[in-house]
């Protein structure tokens, strides 16, 4: 039987359809908690067709997490600009990350999975403290960079949890402009001024 231009196109619809219900199921539930019948039902198809595309709950929940592109990229455009504003650009290139159409479903999707999956959690650390702030931190910060990388992804994180994943009403209705401003300050210190504690012999006191 041949395949008519309008069958792929339908195909792929119905494929990507199924992911973002997927994406929307982990975000909104759990990376544990998705079947694939709340798949289906939110997507509005048969459930034999999430077997058909993908072959496995697994292989729908690993694609629905897997990265729109790479981060790194993010850092490069962060660095670039005065040092003393690095903070703040580090915040709205994360913010515009988790909250642009392009990018958004799967970012939220991932960070809501390294809740409760030990590899996804691996791979957002990665993502957020290697790839990201540790390459901005190799450049602005006179110090310590490996902690204050961590510090600076600890506080990002817990704005992303709060704003879309648990959706604190204040923090979900702020302005994006205003937390930039109001976090990248949190960053900026965090990344460039003295730290509180000292590390001697690699060790924190």
């Amino acid at each position: 039987m041949e395949i008519t231009d309008s069958a792929v196109v339908d195909s792929a619809s119905t494929r990507q359809l199924l992911l973002e219900s997927a994406q929307r199921e982990i975000s909104e539930h759990g990376y544990s908690r998705v079947s694939l019948r709340s798949v289906a039902r939110d997507a509005a198809v048969d459930p034999s067709l999430i077997r058909h595309y993908f072959g496995s709950r697994q292989n729908l929940l690993d694609e629905a997490v897997e990265a729109e592109g790479s981060i790194g990229p993010l850092a490069a455009r962060v660095l670039h600009g005065a040092p003393a504003a690095v903070g703040v650009r580090a915040v709205r290139a994360l913010l515009e990350w988790w909250e642009t159409q392009r990018t958004s479903a799967t970012s939220l999707a991932r960070l809501s999975a390294s809740l409760t999956n030990a590899d996804v959690a691996r791979t957002v650390q990665d993502d957020l403290v290697s790839t990201f702030f540790m390459r901005i931190a190799e450049q602005v910060s006179a110090d310590h960079q490996a902690l204050r990388a961590e510090l600076a992804a600890g506080q990002m994180l817990a704005l992303a949890f709060a704003r879309h994943l648990v959706g604190e009403p204040v923090l979900a209705a702020a302005d994006r402009e205003e937390l930039v401003r109001i976090v990248g300050r949190t960053v900026q210190r965090l990344l460039t001024e003295p730290l509180a504690t000292e590390v001697v012999g690699g060790r924190r006191r």
